[in-house]
């Protein structure tokens, strides 16, 4: 998530890990009242502290700050019941492996057992209070066009993060009691003061395109000045789903919308985290890399690596070096292809390759020779670039920056392989080009790991 602006949901997620620490230290003071007597009180802090550090990072890397988990009921529990068995895991071996002093291992055991369950609690009340109506923002979307639909789809699926839909405002009103994507149409656009006042609007999102008709400019002022916030479509789509909305888009938006601009400081910080990382990264990756070329040769026949042009900063080509994945001469009968998630054409190892994203490590490579960064869009086929670009006249605009090994668009969206799911990851590019920062970057980051980590990759 880029931290300028934020996504809707990480006040929550922020609130959601102040609940959760606050659980685990009264747990921890219930673990001291029944162990006390025992232990010292080093010993104690010391076990305690790396089992919360322990149990936060299985929090983050089991998605329980995610959007789904934060959303959903089902979700919050498959995450925590996620982080129980990674807890279990790491107890088994800590206890087998790694010599430590007994009594840490009960007080961690102990901690563990008040902790889950609270934290179960913790997270029921947690959406049970953020539900209730002083903590939601009521919502009234003026415009029924394209981008206010999906303003409506991004605002619903953050229905439980403290956003309610109220309606729809439109002068394409077909009877008293239209519907459109299940959310009621409640009136023309004309009728928008006594709307806000009979619904108790909070927030006014003003959708619509075509102003040539009838434009509330005149209570639109009057509604913010009396304390309603209002914002326009565009921005609060970006704002709840992280991309930009490409419908529609026109120049004068690049232009004179905030962002995109090349800050000089931040290339130089940028280039540096690409070298250290790639140069550190390259380092300790040798040995992974050693016996991933000894698994891909006892599996298939042909070269460790792969090689194959992409397109670059600025259009130019350069040869992107991947672990090879696939069996060898996969493309020779069909030609230029985008792989599938069923690809009869990976290999066993390729598989495992590609899940961990380990078959992306050699690009460390290409990144330190500048070819392409640690973060910044996918490189694409040149085979392919053209036909985009016919079908999607801003995807040009990725050439601008140099292509990441990972990147907004590819933690958001994942893998592409057919040209309509490009319009949704340019989107997500373009977002990226507009709000692109060193910490947003290290964010991007912090997400990819997680997914190698998971093994979630394609």
């Amino acid at each position: 998530m880029a931290l300028s602006p934020p996504n809707q949901y990480l006040s929550r997620a922020v609130a959601a890990a102040f609940a959760d620490a606050l659980c685990f230290a009264v747990a921890a003071w219930i673990s001291w009242q029944l162990l006390a007597p025992p232990y010292s009180p080093l010993l104690y802090i010391a076990a305690s502290t790396v089992g919360a550090i322990g149990c936060f990072a299985a929090l983050y890397y089991a998605d329980a700050y995610g959007f789904k988990a934060l959303s959903s009921g089902r979700d919050t529990m498959r995450s925590v019941f996620a982080v129980m068995g990674m807890a279990f895991i790491l107890a088994i071996g800590t206890y087998y492996f790694i010599q430590i002093p007994s009594g840490a291992v009960e007080v961690m055991a102990q901690t563990a057992a008040v902790y889950f369950p609270l934290l179960l609690v913790e997270r029921f009340a947690f959406r049970v209070i953020s539900s209730l109506t002083p903590f939601t923002e009521r919502l009234l979307i003026v415009g029924a066009g394209d981008l206010g639909i999906a303003t409506a789809r991004s605002a619903m699926d953050c229905r439980r993060l403290g956003t309610k839909l109220v309606g729809f405002l439109s002068d394409d009103l077909v009877h008293e009691r239209s519907f459109i994507e299940g959310v009621p149409v409640l009136g023309k656009i004309h009728q928008i003061e006594k709307i806000v006042d009979d619904f108790n609007i909070d927030r006014i999102v003003v959708a619509s395109k075509g102003r040539d008709d009838y434009f509330p400019a005149e209570e639109l002022l009057n509604q913010k000045l009396q304390g309603v916030t209002v914002e326009s479509g565009i921005s609060f789509y970006e704002r709840i789903s992280g991309r930009v909305y490409i419908r529609d888009l026109r120049p004068s938006y690049l232009i004179f919308s905030n962002g995109f601009r090349l800050n000089r400081i931040s290339l130089i910080e940028k280039r540096v985290i690409d070298i250290l990382v790639s140069a550190v990264g390259l380092l300790l990756a040798s040995g992974p890399l050693l016996l991933c070329a000894i698994a891909i040769r006892l599996d298939s026949r042909g070269s460790v690596f792969f090689s194959q042009a992409r397109v670059g900063k600025g259009g130019k080509l350069f040869m992107i070096r991947k672990l090879r994945s696939m069996r060898n001469g996969a493309e020779e009968e069909c030609g230029p292809v985008w792989s599938r998630s069923d690809d009869e054409r990976v290999t066993r190892v390729g598989k495992f390759l590609r899940k961990t994203r380990l078959d992306e490590l050699p690009q460390l490579w290409n990144v330190l020779k500048g070819e392409m960064s640690l973060v910044g869009p996918r490189p694409e086929r040149p085979e392919f670039v053209e036909s985009l670009s016919i079908r999607y006249p801003y995807f040009a605009l990725r050439a601008s920056l140099k292509p990441g090994i990972t990147g907004w668009a590819q933690i958001q969206r994942g893998y592409v392989n057919e040209v309509e799911g490009f319009e949704e990851k340019l989107a997500f590019d373009i977002y990226y080009m507009k709000y692109r920062s060193t910490v947003m970057d290290l964010l991007i980051l912090w997400k990819t790991a997680r997914t190698m980590l998971l093994m979630s990759g394609v």
